[in-house]
């Protein structure tokens, strides 16, 4: 069997592509860990900065996927080779290990047409963020030049940097949301959760929201599958965030409720499409991802004030 059979085989495809996946969650884990625990001035690694972390990292490549599918026409089963440019977001690392500065990222706050300008200066001028200047440029450069390689379109590859580039600079470099009322976000959230907490539940309900949209045409033949389990999951997923904190003896603001609901039922359905074969990528592996990620978060949320911090 030459290179090319063993890529047309479905079961081998699907193999390479969990193993590319793989290869994505491990690097982005990785550079969270570096990020907050050896390359910061004081290091603040925890359970719940590296699901905030690991939430925000996975959340940007859907979006980037998703950009790549809808406007450069790439097609979903090249999606995964995507992961093979993930290692770009080592460049602040590598660069704060040569100059032997601390590495401390932040999101864009406080006067909004500063952060728009710092946005579209790649971070250069900014005071806390300049470190992200070569990762930015790098994937400017990239995001060019694959886009061109992939539409052979100019207007298409100035369409993707717009709505991809950019499009995810704004969307997950600004803080929009943050605990009220000591929150520099623009929009304060009033919550029973800390800051890492509260932006871990966003950004997975984030990643839902940008892989539904990559992958919808496969996803909507799922739901026509197994319409009738998802349907009869909608009430305890809404309902279980309510149980789980009357459990706990704590009332749920509107905000809490929205995003544990989202969380639990991403859960109830992941275990649907656990039971059987998917057209996704890596066949299982996102079915079995989505089930557990959510349980990581539930159960850090139930028992943080006797295990973690």
């Amino acid at each position: 069997m030459n290179f090319n059979d063993f890529l047309k085989n479905k079961k081998y495809a699907k193999i390479i592509e969990i193993v590319l996946f793989i290869f994505l969650f491990s690097v982005i884990f990785s550079r969270v860990y570096l990020e907050t625990a050896i390359f910061a001035k004081k290091p603040f690694f925890s359970y719940f900065v590296a699901t905030h972390h690991c939430a925000w990292f996975t959340f940007v490549f859907f979006y980037f996927a998703l950009c790549a599918r809808y406007i450069l026409g790439l097609k979903p089963e090249k999606i995964p080779y995507l992961t093979l440019l993930s290692p770009v977001i080592y460049i602040p690392l590598l660069h704060a290990w040569i100059t032997g500065a601390n590495l401390r990222l932040q999101y864009m706050r406080g006067d909004f047409s500063k952060a728009l300008l710092d946005i579209l200066t790649l971070y250069k001028f900014s005071e806390k963020n300049s470190q992200f200047f070569f990762e930015m440029l790098a994937l400017l450069i990239i995001f060019a030049v694959l886009s061109y390689i992939v539409s052979r379109s100019v207007l298409r590859t100035v369409l993707n940097i717009i709505v991809g580039f950019y499009g995810s600079m704004f969307l997950a470099g600004m803080q929009f949301f943050g605990v009220a009322p000591r929150t520099k976000a623009y929009f304060p959230l009033n919550t029973v959760f800390k800051n890492h907490i509260l932006l871990s539940l966003i950004y997975f309900t984030a990643v839902i929201i940008a892989f539904t949209t990559c992958f919808f045409p496969e996803i909507k033949t799922l739901v026509k599958r197994d319409f009738k389990p998802l349907g009869m999951a909608l009430v305890p997923g809404i309902f279980a965030p309510f149980i789980m904190f009357n459990f706990l003896e704590k009332s749920l603001p509107v905000a809490d409720a929205i995003l544990l609901a989202v969380t639990c039922y991403t859960t109830l359905c992941s275990m649907i499409f656990l039971q059987k074969e998917t057209n996704l990528p890596g066949g299982r592996f996102f079915p079995l991802v989505f089930s557990a990620f959510p349980l990581v978060l539930i159960l850090g949320i139930i028992f943080r004030d006797k295990v973690f911090l």
